[in-house]
Parts: C-alpha cells; structure tokens; sequence
C-alpha cells in the first residue's frame, strides 16, 4: 500500500471527479485531504489517482494555489510543444509513466498538467483501465460528434425544465397572461410533443421522464400540460385519446406539405358518392351504366399518394398515425382536416386527382375486361347513405343494386351472412352521449361494400401476375367445433405475400380504396402507380415487411385506444341516462374486477364489480347504481 506524507499534491476522485488536493494528515489506512476550496474530505487510498514525488508545505490552500499557477504554466508549455503528436507515436495502449516519459515530464508540475492534459483531451484519448490509447481523426471525430448531441440534449432538457416551471406558475395564477411558449424553436417543440407522447406509450425517453418527474411531479399530469401548451392536444381531446400517447392535433402548416399532381380534362362521367350523411372524408366515388352485354363500371379513389410525397413530412405523419381513428366524441383524422376533408375529398363539383378502375361485366358480373388509370375526376353528386337508400327504395328494379348482389353470390354463394343486421354506436353530441343505431345491411352500404371489394380484389390480381409486392390483407379462422358459431374466430394479418381470403372468398386481397382514412391504401397505391407508370417499383419486399411491423405495432394500440373510449362513454352514457333502470344484460365470464357483461339490447359490454356467482350466459336484469370512471367498471346490483 502507498504511503503519503503531509505535504503530498494528490488528484482525487470526489463525486464522480477529479479534484486536486494536498494531504494534511494519514489516519491508518485514509488521508485527509484539503482541496482547492479550503474543505477536508477523509478518503481511502484508492481514492487517490495520481500523487507529487516530492511534498509542499504548509498545507493549505494558499500552497495549492501556486501549485496551479506552475501546473498552467506546465500545460501550457506542453501543448504548444506538441504532446497529442508525441503520445499518438507511443504502442497502444500506454500507462502514464510512458506518457511522462515520452513527453520528458520530470517535475511534479510538468506530471500533474500532462495527467491533466490527458483528461480533459477525451476528444483525443481514450482511457480504459488506467491506460490510454490515442484516437485517430475518425474516432475523434465521431466523439466531438457525440459530445455535441449530448451538449444539445442537455440544452434541450434544460429548457423543457424551464418550461415546465412557466406553466406551472401560469396555472398557479401567479401571472394572469397566456399559457408560455416553448422557446427554443419550432423543431423543439415537435420532438417535445413526439416524445411526451413516446412516455405515456413506452416510458421513454428516461431522461425526460426525470424532469417531468422532478420535484415529486406526477408524470401524466405533466406530460398531459406539455400537450396542451404545445397544441398536441385541447381541452375537448377524448380523455382517453389523450392518455394514450396517440397522435392527435397536427403541427401547423403541415397541409402545405401536398403537392397537386399535373391536371388533366376530367373524366365526364356520371360519378358519384354515398356516404354517412355527417362523413367529412370522402374518399370513393362511383359510375355505372347498364350495357346490351351486362354493365360498365367506373371506381374511382382519391389519389392520395400522388398528392403526398414520399418519405416527406406529410408522409411521416400519416405513417406515424397509421390510420384515422373513429371515437364517440372525435374522429382522429390521418390526415391534417384541409386535405381529408377539402382538397384530397371527392366533393360534389369539384375536380380532384384519382386513381380509377373501369371494368366491363358481363350479366353474370363476371369480369370481361379492365383497366386501371390516373387522371382527374370531377363528382357529380355526394349522397349519403339515406339518400340513396330513398333513391332505390323508389325504383322497381334497380340494375346496380343487381350487379352487386351477383357479384357477392360469386364470390360467397348464398350462404348466411355473419355481420349482424344492425349495430349501436356511441356519439357525443354536445356533451351529450346518445346511442344511434346503424343498419349494416342496407342497401348503400351493401353497394359500396360489394363495389370497394370489387376494386380490392382486381388489384390484388394485377398485382400478383405482375409479381409486384404489396401489402396484403389475409385472414386465419379457426372453429373448436364446426356447429359452435360462439367459437368461431378470425384473425386478419398484414403480408407481402397474398393468400386466400376465406372472409371475402378471393385468391388475393387487398387494402386500396381508402387513401385518406388508411395509411396502408397510400402505400399499396403508391406501389401500384410506380407499375402503372412503368417506373418500377416504390418499396422493395422487404421495405413492405419493414412498415407492416410497424403498422400493426400501431394497430394494435389504435383498437386499445376505441376500446378503452367506447367503455368510457359507454359508463358516461349509462350515468347520464340508465341509473337504477333494470337493463337486459348476460354475464360472459369473470374478470378480475368482477364481471364482464353484455348488454342485450345494445350489445355493449362493460365491467360489473360483483364478487357473487352468476349464471353463466343467462339472461338477468341489470341495475347499474354508479360508474366508476377511473377503473371503468359499473356497481349495482343483479335481478335473476
């Protein structure tokens, strides 16, 4: 063990640095030591790094100060002497009596400022084990590249604490202006709210997750007032929207980012819309005529790809959001509201850019020839759904109405149809949460279903006797018993490679006729215009299997999100206008909370907290005595 004398000049390690000292005394195996700001640290020999060959009395502070004025003027002299070039000429790695050696340090204050010179150079030497190593250009240049970023985000931490602490005043009332500004700059302020939504989905970053946390902050409540303040979200955001990570407003201008392709005649065709009467996304259009041999149809879709470059910031936001998102409360668009609801919607007069099919039938909808096109559309007419329901409702016989019937028999038979004949939806509707009911068989929604099917599956089959890889839609289903309709299941997958469809009936089946609501049909309609245009291909296999992984990453949160909403509201709804009412309802099975119920009329479920047994699968009344709206669960009682 060494041993040091009163007088001894040491560097020392003293929470996680390096300080210099002079030894005042050694108590059995640790020294005291006086540092440059006159304070006593007791520390154990290891502690030391580096100690003086010779000592300096007295020692105080005062002799610590001319040993730093000689140890400067040391360094100095030795870096204008060119030392960086003499140690990168020793074997690697070297110890730091080779260095002294080499350099021709021989006083203690030549040995203390090349020590010195060695660590604060880190830009040019690397120490691992009390040796060091020279960095040649390439590494010292991806070191000064590093400790710049780390400057940067240290800048940047620092200025989101300051933030932090704004709002809080402001929310105080301590100042009676507006709610702050993140100040460091636009780019700031787009990687503040991209990374205060990463926290609430994966808990990352680490290191903003302390800031936020500082101070015994909570951290949802702090990453919910960044949001606000930047205008990541607003005061009328669904609650639970908020809280799950999802992006929600877009940053300003983003709209700009769309380009409008090079306009053509448009095409001079009876085409129209049908869609819901309040849908602000219209995104396909048809026309049709009944011909001596069968019909003539015309799809059309808004050419949404055309409009958004590749890989740009318009891009990056729809692949980030994947897909519009449909809440009691909101929809989530996938694209800012001026282009999926004005320039990229098919609106009634207007032309707009689409990506077309024109396909001849014959009378047994079989398919006798088609071709796809890119051009310009002008709609004759938006129709809702009850409009064209009325339309049909006051024809005799209706040709296209026939048209998809047929094309449906082709593809499925006259099996029975699994969906349902009607469904219950949730929507907020100034505060107030009603319950609509919405006919899934109707007429319009038949057409357009059979019509949308109809272009998916003709692009799918061009594309695979193209071998042009897409993004398939192919589905796995499964049946513990043929008979048992209750356990049957299917479970849809993305993939390059195109298989049967069983739930459609097709060999090959896609996603293409909703650009503006799916972040899938830009991408397969992007890579199916590169074939059209002969220009190859967009995105390689590989590209493909790279965005599916994160598309169904992103699904998968997405369905969590209108789950969690529609329970939400479900209980708002129940609150509102159900208390103490005796409802129709069937216990499904016990869940840790209690029960999972279904509400027979409306086919709703949601959670009873209930500790007693329940006849499983029974028809029982429900009386819901109050919801819970942080667990979302309902209390009350059951009626057998």
């Amino acid at each position: 063990m060494a041993t040091y004398a009163a007088g001894t000049i040491v560097f020392f390690y003293h929470q996680a640095e390096i300080c210099l000292g002079i030894v005042s005394s050694a108590e059995g195996n640790r020294l005291r030591v006086l540092d440059t700001e006159g304070a006593e640290h007791l520390l154990p020999t290891d502690r030391i790094t580096l100690a003086s060959l010779d000592t300096f009395l007295p020692a105080e502070t005062r002799t610590l100060s001319t040993f730093i004025d000689m140890m400067e003027q040391s360094l100095g002299f030795l870096e204008s002497e060119g030392v960086p070039a003499q140690l990168a000429r020793l074997p690697a790695p070297f110890s730091f009596d080779q260095a002294s050696e080499a350099v021709g340090c021989l006083s203690d204050f030549c040995r203390f400022a090349l020590f010195k010179h060695l660590r604060l150079r880190d830009d040019l030497y690397l120490m691992k084990k009390g040796v060091w190593r020279a960095r040649d250009a390439e590494e010292t240049a991806a070191f000064l590249e590093k400790k710049e970023k780390e400057a940067a985000r240290a800048r940047y931490l620092d200025a989101v604490a300051d933030f932090l602490e704004r709002l809080e005043t402001a929310e105080s009332g301590m100042q009676h202006k507006k709610a702050p500004e993140f100040v460091t700059g636009a780019e700031d302020e787009r990687q503040l709210a991209a990374e205060s939504r990463a926290l609430l989905i994966s808990g990352e970053p680490k290191d903003l997750a302390r800031i936020l946390r500082a101070g015994g902050r909570n951290l949802e409540r702090s990453v919910h007032a960044l949001r606000l303040a930047l205008g990541d979200i607003t005061p009328d955001t669904d609650p639970v929207a908020a809280a799950s990570g999802i992006p929600i407003s877009f940053s300003s201008g983003l709209a700009s980012g769309a380009v409008t392709p090079e306009q053509t005649e448009p095409e001079g065709v009876e085409a129209f819309t049908i869609d819901a009467e309040d849908s602000g996304d219209l995104d396909d259009a048809i026309d049709w005529q009944e011909t001596a041999s069968g019909w003539s149809l015309g799809i059309h879709i808004s050419d949404v790809a055309a409009c958004i470059p590749l890989h740009g910031e318009l891009w990056r936001a729809a692949q980030d959001r994947v897909a519009s998102l449909y809440l009691p409360s909101q929809t989530v668009p996938l694209l800012p509201v001026e282009l999926s609801g004005g320039a990229l919607s098919l609106l009634e007069s207007e032309a707009r850019p689409v990506l077309s099919l024109r396909v001849e039938l014959d009378r047994e909808a079989r398919v006798v020839d088609c071709s796809w096109s890119r051009g310009w559309l002008r709609v004759k007419k938006n129709l809702s759904y009850e409009n064209f329901d009325n339309m049909l409702r006051c024809q005799e016989r209706s040709p296209l109405l026939e048209l998809c019937r047929k094309l449906r028999d082709a593809r499925v038979g006259e099996s029975e149809e699994r969906k349902p004949r009607y469904s219950w939806n949730l929507k907020v509707v100034g505060g107030d949460v009603v319950m609509q009911r919405e006919d899934n068989l109707s007429p319009s929604r038949f057409v357009v279903e059979e019509l949308m099917i109809l272009y998916n599956r003709l692009m799918a089959e061009r594309a695979c006797q193209s071998g042009l890889p897409l993004i398939y839609r192919n589905v796995t289903q499964w049946s513990e018993d043929d008979n048992d309709t209750d356990n049957y299941g299917i479970q849809a997958y993305l993939s390059t490679e195109a298989k049967f469809h069983p739930g459609v009936g097709v060999q090959a089946y896609l996603h293409a006729t909703s650009p503006i609501r799916r972040f899938t049909d830009i991408v397969n309609q992007a890579q199916f215009s590169a074939l059209l245009a002969g220009n190859g291909q967009c995105f390689s296999r590989q590209d493909l299997e790279e965005l599916i992984f994160s598309i169904e990453k992103r699904l998968q949160l997405l369905r969590a999100v209108a789950h969690r909403s529609e329970r939400y509201w479900l209980l708002r709804w129940l609150e509102q206008k159900h208390l103490g009412e005796p409802l129709d309802a069937v216990p499904l099975r016990r869940v840790k909370q209690g029960w999972l119920m279904e509400l027979s009329r409306w086919e709703k479920r949601l959670v009873l907290c209930c500790e007693e047994d329940l006849p499983l699968r029974a028809s029982v009344k429900l009386v819901v005595a109050s919801v819970d709206m942080k667990e979302l669960l309902v209390r009350g009682d059951i009626i057998l």
